[in-house]
């Protein structure tokens, strides 16, 4: 899965819009958050929350730059496993962190948020979800061809 140039730019420009607010919006990021039950350690100190939030922008900031070169993307989500263990992830956290940002974009941004630049982020948090789970937990959504042949194969040859 790829981004085409001109989804690349709308997140680049709309991300460039919600850098000047970014606290704000980790702050309706993490009140969102608050409404499902997770299973990752999210810190709760002003302190705290302060530091997530700058790595988040950063990471965010570096990850979307890197977007057109999925192998650079993966060393760098490679870069934060550590991170990424320590929060304790789930795949269902994934999956919800991936929800609730797109419904604190979409408040953020309002009228600027249309259904092209929707898809642009729903298809960035997508290739972003997919390759935290791959390193995350050794999970992929490939399938190797060959792979699904042999199964096929031995599964036709236990019906006979």
């Amino acid at each position: 899965m790829s981004i085409s140039p001109y989804q690349y730019q709308l997140l680049t420009q709309s991300f460039a819009t919600l850098k000047p607010n970014f606290h704000c919006f980790c702050v309706s990021l993490h009140t969102q958050l608050k409404r499902y039950e997770l299973e990752f350690a999210m810190p709760s100190s002003p302190k705290h929350l302060l530091t997530v939030e700058h790595s988040i922008q950063t990471f965010l900031s570096e990850g979307i730059a890197l977007l057109p070169q999925q192998s650079a993307l993966v060393d760098l989500i490679t870069q934060h496993k550590l991170h990424f263990d320590a929060l304790k992830l789930s795949e269902q956290d994934i999956a919800v962190l991936c929800h609730t940002m797109l419904e604190t974009l979409q408040l953020h941004l309002g009228r600027q948020f249309t259904l092209a630049l929707r898809n642009a982020w729903r298809k960035a948090l997508h290739m972003f979800a997919n390759i935290i789970k791959s390193v995350v937990f050794q999970t992929s959504n490939v399938v190797n061809l060959q792979n699904f042949r042999q199964q096929k194969q031995q599964q036709l040859s236990t019906l006979r």
